[in-house]
């Protein structure tokens, strides 16, 4: 076994336990049983169980629903990356020592190069190396992966990393907000209600998530795409939600018939 095969393993392991760890830690912090986020996502006890144990992994519309009733969002369940070892002089910054910096260096002299400042401080606020994803295992062969440095509030910006013929979940799932992919690598066919669309490198697609959905790796490669969803946008990416009635516009006043008095 190659090394980097040895490391593929150990960040595997390192996923799985953190996903493990969270979903047990949140469901005792809100004094649930098994049982009961059993029932409030719509799998077995027993599912719960091999999840907490490391025995299995959720799918994505399972992994959508426990955060829903968990009251967290799916970043909860993400991977740190593994910390760099770095000598304390060239440890990065806190984010309000770094932005302190930033700014200062901003309304600085002109002569004083933006260079002048650590680079480790400025791109722990703004970049995420390849290597340094915060990520997520997900069940039938599919990765998450965070592109952004911490999480945020509304939104979540992700890389889907899709293994041949990986499918999103069994069936159809929803979750609140709107959805936005772009297709990297490979092929994706993605199913929103009863109609299925297929995208290629290139093809990109907007949809509410609050639709049900769920996507699919038709090919025998692997296949990529970045995705963006915007979690408090619900219904207004062109489609009503399905359990909302669609807005009937008001009906124009009827013009007064010529032959009528005013």
């Amino acid at each position: 076994m190659t090394a980097e095969s040895d490391n593929i393993n150990a960040l595997a392991e390192r996923q799985i336990e953190a996903i493990r760890h969270a979903l047990t830690e949140r469901r005792q912090a809100s004094s649930m049983s098994m049982s009961e986020l059993g029932r409030k996502v719509g799998v077995s006890p027993s599912m719960i169980s091999q999840i907490e144990r490391g025995q299995t992994l959720p799918s994505v519309g399972t992994l959508f629903a426990l955060a829903a009733a968990l009251g967290v969002t799916v970043d909860a369940f993400l991977t740190p990356p593994e910390p760099k070892e770095a000598d304390e002089a060239d440890a990065p910054r806190s984010v309000v020592e770094a932005h302190e910096a930033a700014v200062q260096a901003a309304s600085g002299p002109v002569r004083e190069p933006i260079e002048a400042m650590p680079g480790p401080a400025r791109e722990g606020m703004y970049v995420v190396r390849h290597d340094q994803r915060a990520s997520v295992p997900i069940r039938g062969g599919v990765t998450w992966e965070r592109l952004t440095p911490r999480s945020l509030e509304d939104v979540e910006f992700l890389e889907l990393d899709y293994a041949p013929y990986a499918e999103s979940d069994d069936e159809l799932y929803r979750h609140p907000g709107i959805e936005m992919v772009l297709i990297l690598e490979g092929r994706f066919e993605i199913h929103v209600g009863f109609e299925t669309y297929a995208l290629e490198v290139g093809d990109s697609m907007l949809f509410p998530s609050s639709l049900p959905h769920r996507y699919v790796n038709p090919t025998g490669e692997r296949s990529r795409a970045v995705t963006v969803i915007l979690r408090d946008a619900v219904g207004s990416a062109g489609g009503a939600s399905p359990s909302e009635p669609p807005e009937v516009a008001p009906a124009e006043a009827e013009p007064p018939s010529p032959d009528k008095e005013e």
